[in-house]
């Protein structure tokens, strides 16, 4: 006879993947503008810092602001609500994101895009714990990573060639956008359920969820918290400011042209996409995180040097971006060993925190490299772009130090374990 575990898994791989194609939406939205960057500017009259606040910072201060409140609230009121609400918010600030026509407007639809957008990755997270094994967590959150980083493969691929070949606008773009979001609203309404945290002869007790004052004052105690969160934003920031914001700009003015240019930022994604399952199924099966994650700041550093600062040919440009990317997926251990170092009380919210942190150095060092972007009368010049881009790898170089001094080994085991309560006579 088949056990509950085993029918209810088949479940939470249905509602697993219903949480990762939001999490490819929200991803998307997180770097589609860098698309339309140009026809964009020109409609609403944007400067490069306003559209950097429009594309990036914006939606990054409410998606950063918004992460402890989202871990709270999917960890106390379930992920069911919390997806429909999350996916509701995007469709609406969508639709009206394709019909606005000033800064303004596109500021806080940007910000609205933000605040749904704010659900996605914590509650893919909150599927992950709540129906597969905690043995394969650092390879489910690397394959929804996979999954998710589709959504800015289409923006700087397919979606870059369909607006460059004048078959879809901006507009149009956020109105299918909006549509999507109405049938994955749907699609949550009817397969969606929040898990019953029982399991053949275990029951598995968790404490009482603690408030969220409680919570988060304990994870602002624990410096282990702070370092993993530092080096998940640390090693993330270059991969999606290249693809959300001057990416393009920068590598046309290195002798690309437009079309290639998007290619290797797809390419960046790929990499991210391939690294992260794979990652992370290296750091399960060698029990281990700290030499993986030193490996991807490692890749980051020296890609990035390549990529700044060498004329290279189109060839290694290539390979550059592909390890640019591995190296980005380095994150996805971030929170893997974060969850290690969390009670079972503050989990929710503190894989929420370790995202508040990648999003909140997005969300200010974006809009300091357009501004030193701007710091000429005239057009940015290649050596412009390089002095810029610098911060990108001063941004860098600290994880390194933080896996070598600051961050404690797991070996994959959780600081903290659930308390199982065993019933009948199974031993």
């Amino acid at each position: 006879m088949r056990s509950n575990y085993t029918a209810i898994s088949i479940r939470g791989w249905l509602i697993w993947f219903l949480c990762a194609l939001f999490f490819l939406y929200e991803f998307l939205l997180r770097t589609i503008l860098g698309t339309f960057q140009i026809p964009l500017s020109h409609q609403l009259q944007l400067s490069p810092v306003e559209f950097a606040l429009v594309s990036g910072t914006v939606y990054q201060v409410v998606y950063s602001l918004m992460q402890i409140p989202v871990g709270f609230i999917s960890y106390r009121y379930g992920l069911r609500k919390s997806l429909l609400l999350a996916i509701t918010v995007c469709a609406l600030a969508n639709l009206g994101f394709s019909l606005v026509q000033n800064f303004p407007t596109a500021l806080l639809l940007r910000a609205l895009m933000g605040l749904g957008s704010s659900f996605g990755f914590i509650c893919l997270l909150v599927a992950v714990y709540d129906w597969f094994p905690r043995k394969n967590c650092a390879f489910m959150i690397g394959l929804s990573q996979f999954i998710g980083t589709l959504g800015p493969m289409l923006a700087a691929g397919p979606v870059n060639a369909l607006e460059a070949n004048g078959l879809i606008t901006w507009r149009e773009m956020f109105l299918l956008l909006s549509i999507v979001g109405a049938l994955l609203a749907i699609a949550v309404v009817i397969l969606v359920h929040n898990r019953q945290d029982t399991r053949n002869d275990y029951y598995i007790l968790t404490p009482r969820p603690a408030s969220l004052t409680s919570a988060f004052s304990h994870l602002l105690r624990q410096p282990q918290i702070w370092w993993i969160g530092f080096y998940s934003s640390s090693v993330y920031f270059a991969l999606e400011y290249l693809s959300a914001n001057e990416g393009i700009s920068f590598l046309t003015m290195k002798g690309f042209d437009s079309v290639f240019s998007a290619y290797l930022i797809t390419l960046a994604w790929l990499g991210y996409a391939i690294g992260c399952p794979v990652i992370g199924y290296l750091s399960d099966r060698l029990q281990k995180r700290k030499p993986l994650m030193l490996a991807c700041s490692l890749l980051i550093i020296i890609n990035l040097v390549l990529i700044i600062f060498v004329p290279a040919p189109p060839a290694a440009m290539i390979l550059c971006f592909i390890l640019l990317g591995i190296g980005a997926s380095g994150q996805s251990l971030g929170f893997a060993i974060i969850s290690e170092h969390c009670d079972s009380r503050y989990l929710a919210v503190g894989l929420a925190f370790n995202n508040t942190l990648i999003m909140t150095v997005g969300a200010f060092n974006a809009p300091m490299t357009g501004y030193l972007l701007s710091t000429t009368s005239g057009a940015p010049t290649l050596i412009l772009y390089q002095h810029a881009f610098t911060l990108m790898l001063m941004l860098a170089v600290p994880s390194v130090l933080l896996v070598l001094f600051f961050i404690k080994e797991t070996f994959c085991k959780p600081v903290h374990s659930l308390t199982q309560l065993i019933r009948g006579t199974n031993k």
